[in-house]
């Protein structure tokens, strides 16, 4: 992640940017986000459309079986204008909002992940989702007939050399007329079955080392799917590895840019992290609902020495945390997306880059726990439990697929890292904030009033730990302490989610009093042991122990 000038002078108004120069703005939250009952009956609306296509036309298990969608799943969501969520009308699509579409694909991936990924990488990472940046232009003419004639698109961005890299191995050379792209890219969502990709390069011949985004037509010569790639989960997913062997691309198919890397262009940055929340917390949220599900029901059938399972301490606890982690995800999503709209996108943005691995991280726990609970029928495949007559809830399922959420739109730990090092240390002050007074919510119950103050505490540390990175090291030096990069975000983003959770209890009452309170306990441990191992590691130069501890595992 590369912030602008322009992006990081939006971005540090938000919630995450303030938080991070020691300030805790409860006011941005504490007057929770809601969706306007119009655009959430607009929402349902399509939901109810898309449930009742996918009954129709997918089933979970042959997906799971033969490891593909049908083959007419595509064409069918075209048929019901189901393609395009996000684009409006005149391009085919509902137009639906923000937080409508995330929605949308979280219901479809409730019913099969990989069905509602084709949805998620379309409207997040496709055409469709670029096109409000392009000026006009015959680049966005391009764009937007392509996309009203009903291409299925995708992002064609990570290359067999790695997605950290600055620049893409993959080339673009200039011809009369246009450029000429040569590369490879690998784990492409949608790669085997899109009409238009994005596709990042590197612009070779005389122009200096840019890094630009075309968008290539799939039909061109020398485009080929060279396999469909098989992962650890996901069956299903139309996930490709793909060859441009000079696929000539017209001059209006490039995203033309003034700065030097597409990174850089304000907004595509705020997009790219928007589509996170339709690619990732989707599904993070998606999977920890059906688990909260099954632990439920599980729950109010074993019984164990004749006493229900729920009657157990450590059972009803597990099953707490459980239903706290399901609410703090959502009460993330919608501080991120509710009201949001691309006027407002990189105010927002840093919330949206911490979403990514608050979801996916709660997830991943939420399945753990969810498999302890359920060993009695859970560490076996769906079909399994079938024929042997137990209900074929497919937790097997639900454990390997939670994994990639941690992967997929970058590895977790790098989010953190880049968040911090290119996005939140940058608007670190010299000077301490001024002092915001004690912050207190009337509506929250006593318990949660706690954990606010212990919020409000754990912000001016953290702006104090900012400034002091700031101080004792340059830039460079600063940037190679990646593990200290790394805990700071992890922190940020943890008080982010707690305060989230809070603003969100506040608002519903009662209703949500014991879930904030369950979630923020389990958080606050969290954040205590970031910082005990933040203060390990201050003042100890890490790399003589890791390199004897790699010359042991050689011997």
């Amino acid at each position: 992640m590369h912030v602008t000038e322009t992006a990081a002078a939006r971005s540090r108004h938000g919630f995450v940017g303030q938080l991070f120069t020691g300030r805790l703005r409860w006011d941005l939250l504490a007057a929770f986000p809601t969706q306007d009952a119009d655009d959430l009956g607009r929402g349902d609306a399509v939901i109810a459309e898309l449930r009742a296509f996918l009954r129709g036309h997918v089933d979970p298990e042959q997906v799971e079986a033969g490891g593909a969608l049908p083959g007419g799943y595509v064409d069918g969501l075209r048929a019901h204008r189901l393609l395009n969520l996000q684009p409006g009308p005149e391009l085919g699509g509902r137009g639906l909002s923000f937080i409508n579409v995330m929605r949308a694909i979280e219901a479809a991936m409730a019913w099969c992940l990989p069905a509602g990924y084709v949805l998620a990488l379309h409207n997040g990472f496709g055409a469709g989702a670029v096109a409000p940046i392009i000026p006009p232009g015959p680049t966005l003419d391009y764009v937007r007939d392509r996309i009203a004639a009903g291409a299925v698109s995708g992002w064609a961005d990570s290359e067999p050399t790695g997605a950290g890299n600055t620049h893409m191995a993959t080339v673009a050379v200039p011809v009369p007329g246009g450029y000429r792209l040569t590369g490879e890219k690998i784990f492409i969502v949608n790669g085997s079955i899109a009409d238009l990709l994005v596709v990042t390069a590197t612009l070779g011949g005389d122009a200096a080392r840019e890094t630009r985004v075309f968008f290539v037509d799939t039909r061109a010569s020398g485009f080929r799917v060279r396999l469909v790639q098989q992962l650890m989960g996901l069956r299903g997913l139309p996930i490709a590895a793909l060859a441009l062997d000079g696929v000539h691309v017209p001059a209006e198919a490039m995203l033309s840019t003034v700065e030097p890397h597409w990174r850089d262009t304000p907004l595509l940055e705020p997009i790219s992290a928007l589509a996170r929340m339709y690619v990732i917390v989707a599904a993070s949220l998606a999977v920890a609902r059906r688990c909260v599900g099954w632990a439920s029901e599980f729950i109010a059938r074993r019984r164990v020495d004749g006493q229900p399972l729920a009657g157990y301490e450590a059972i009803r606890r597990l099953v707490a945390d459980n239903a706290a982690e399901a609410f703090a995800i959502e009460s993330v999503a919608h501080a991120a997306l509710i009201g949001l709209d691309h006027g407002n996108l990189a105010t927002r943005w840093f919330e949206q880059v911490a979403a990514k691995n608050l979801a996916s991280r709660s997830c991943d726990r939420i399945v753990d726990r969810t498999m302890s609970l359920m060993s009695a029928e859970g560490y076996e495949t769906a079909a399994s439990k079938a024929r042997r007559g137990a209900p074929a809830v497919p937790l097997e399922r639900a454990v390997r697929d939670a994994r990639a959420f941690r992967i997929a739109g970058g590895v977790d730990f790098l989010i953190d890292y880049y968040a911090v090092r290119d996005g939140l240390l940058p608007l670190c002050e010299a000077a301490p904030a001024p002092p915001a007074g004690p912050v207190a919510d009337p509506r929250l119950s006593r318990r949660n009033a706690a954990h606010l103050e212990a919020v409000a505490g754990e912000v001016d540390r953290l702006g104090g730990h900012g400034r002091a990175l700031r101080s004792r090291h340059d830039l460079d030096e600063l940037h190679r302490r990646q593990r200290t990069l790394i805990l700071t975000g992890q922190i940020a983003h943890e008080l982010f989610a707690m305060a989230a959770t809070l603003a969100r209890a506040a608002a519903l009452g009662d209703a949500g009093q014991a879930l904030a309170d369950v979630y923020c306990t389990a958080a606050r441990h969290r954040v205590a042991a970031a910082w005990l191992e933040l203060a390990a590691d201050a003042d100890r130069d890490l790399d003589p122990s890791i390199a004897a501890c790699l010359r042991s595992t050689t011997m």
